[in-house]
């Protein structure tokens, strides 16, 4: 290979850097890039019909191979199995569980869904904690020892698929608040906490063989403290963190991804630059940069500013990846991917991981003959989805159930007192169906938050789908919460309210472990 082969071996591109280019024919002439990025939901196009985001059909994806003159190293976040009905987001359900089982089918399903798309390495599982009740993310645990446990198990299912795994998101998350799509985030734990968790868990992962680390826009200020006018570098520009921690220290010997190199987390206005120097700290796989930076790092290699054992390193921790994939492929050591089965498991998993958080004065389970009719207050963003699905459920066991949501309009308002008078003696019980990422997510209607500890909490119901730290923060003194400890959808509604009328038990836990 050329030097510029080389170091485009390094390049995940996006689709839309394809149809900026002229799309996968004339693309893949001018630029033999190593990866690609696929994604499958909600596509957007332009005018002409191209894909100008990081979605696109399957059909789209086997175009790109056919054109490509080498074999792409072809990564998704999530995919699903055709004939897949949904995939159901169960990645907290295992914590819920704490079932070595359920985390390991978990990721067989994962494994399962890349290879029916024909898709050799997946950007999961994330291994971060539940360290700061404000932090954005859907980790599974506080615990350094279940969270370890269990993602071992995750990703040995992965990769008995002949699936790549990835764990991300380095440093870790979980311990700020800023989210770091939007702006950096930092790890905010001393040198020595931060060994006995989140160095911990990586050292555990490395231990089953995961095949890839994903690095991200977030700092760890007491390992690399060598910041510029205040600012601190985040993992992405980081060689303290990327090469020094997780490849010294730690000994991770495969291969090193970026997060996204356009989050605001990293975006200086210069995606050229900003590729360059996160190739220089030590990634092996850039995500999502811009092809022109090619010659960027070709010219810094060149005039001696990034050394050529760093472009080695890169390419024979791919050359592992790669390996391993086209082992697994030549072998045929992978289940036939069976979008029934991947369905029912999800579906286990999920019932598995509910959790009857409280149930201090004995309200569950329901019975028909004594709540004939119930409300159900949508304290969501999204757009009273789940909301519906319970209903449906509910007028499914004969019960008048109806959702209301709006604050401002009078026939459906529930937030005033006299409001809530009037609407606590027409219905039976009240149930609140909560779902926010975050505890300070103010997305959600929040006057209904407010409204909730208003009603006679013998008739009051809490469902959370959303974080852990929710009801402790919001809900400390209502009797009655359940954790659905995963996304809602038809599938885990169902199981929620089956629950609810104790057809089925609740067995999970807790995501938290520590007292709040």
């Amino acid at each position: 290979m050329t030097l510029r082969e080389k170091i485009f071996k390094t390049f995940v591109v996006t689709i839309r850097e394809i149809n900026t280019h002229g799309g996968p024919k004339e693309f893949f002439e001018k630029y033999p890039v190593g990866g690609l990025y696929y994604g499958e939901e909600d596509v957007l196009r332009d005018e002409n019909g191209l894909e100008m985001g990081t979605q696109f059909d399957y059909e789209k994806l086997c175009e790109c191979k056919k054109y490509s003159k080498k074999k792409l190293l072809v990564c998704a976040d999530s995919a699903k199995i055709r004939g897949q009905v949904t995939p159901i987001y169960t990645q907290r359900s295992i914590g819920g569980s704490l079932s070595d089982e359920d985390a390991y089918n978990f990721g067989k399903i994962i494994g399962m869904q890349m290879n029916d798309k024909g898709i050799d390495w997946v950007l999961q599982p994330s291994i971060d904690m539940c360290l700061d009740p404000l932090m954005y993310l859907m980790a599974i645990s506080d615990d350094p020892k279940i969270i370890a446990r269990l993602y071992r198990q995750a990703v040995r299912g992965i990769q008995d698929q002949g699936v790549c795994a990835t764990v991300k998101h380095f440093p870790g998350l979980g311990t700020y608040f800023v989210n770091m799509h939007i702006a950096p985030g930092s790890n905010k734990l001393s040198y020595d906490e931060w060994m006995k968790t989140y160095g911990y868990t990586y050292k555990e992962m490395f231990k089953e063989g995961v095949m890839s680390v994903m690095t991200t826009h977030t700092t760890l200020k007491s390992y690399d403290s060598e910041g510029d006018n205040g600012y601190y570098p985040t993992a992405t520009f980081s060689k303290k963190l990327t090469t020094d921690l997780l490849k010294g220290e730690l000994g991770f010997e495969g291969a090193v991804v970026t997060d996204a190199l356009i989050m605001g987390g990293m975006a200086t206005g210069d995606l050229v630059a900003e590729t360059v120097q996160a190739f220089k700290a030590g990634a092996d796989l850039l995500l999502w940069p811009p092809v022109e930076a090619a010659e960027a790092i070709e010219r810094a290699i060149l005039d001696g500013e990034i050394p050529m054992s760093r472009l080695d390193d890169a390419l024979s921790r791919i050359e592992k990846m790669e390996s391993f994939r086209n082992k697994a492929l030549a072998e045929k050591a992978y289940d036939t991917p069976d979008a029934e089965w991947a369905d029912s498991e999800s579906q286990r998993i999920a019932g598995n991981g509910m959790c009857l958080l409280r149930n201090d004065i004995g309200l569950l389970p329901l019975s028909k003959e004594k709540y004939q009719k119930v409300l159900i207050v949508d304290v969501t963003d999204e757009d009273a989805k789940s909301s519906g699905l319970i209903c449906d459920e509910l007028k499914a066991r004969g019960i008048f159930a109806e959702v209301k949501r709006d604050i401002y309009d009078v026939p459906s308002r529930v937030c005033w007192q006299a409001d809530i008078d009037r609407l606590a003696a027409d219905y039976d019980l009240v149930l609140f169906n909560v779902n926010a990422f975050f505890v300070a997510e103010w997305s959600v209607p929040h006057m209904l938050i407010w409204a909730s500890h208003l009603f006679d909490k013998k008739k009051k119901l809490i469902i959370n789908h959303g974080s852990p730290y929710f009801a402790p923060e919001y809900f400390p003194e209502d009797p009655t919460i359940v954790e659905t400890n995963c996304r809602p959808s038809a599938a885990t509604v169902k199981a929620l309210v089956d629950r609810l009328f104790g057809e089925k038990e609740f067995t999970g836990s807790s995501l938290l472990t520590k007292k709040q």
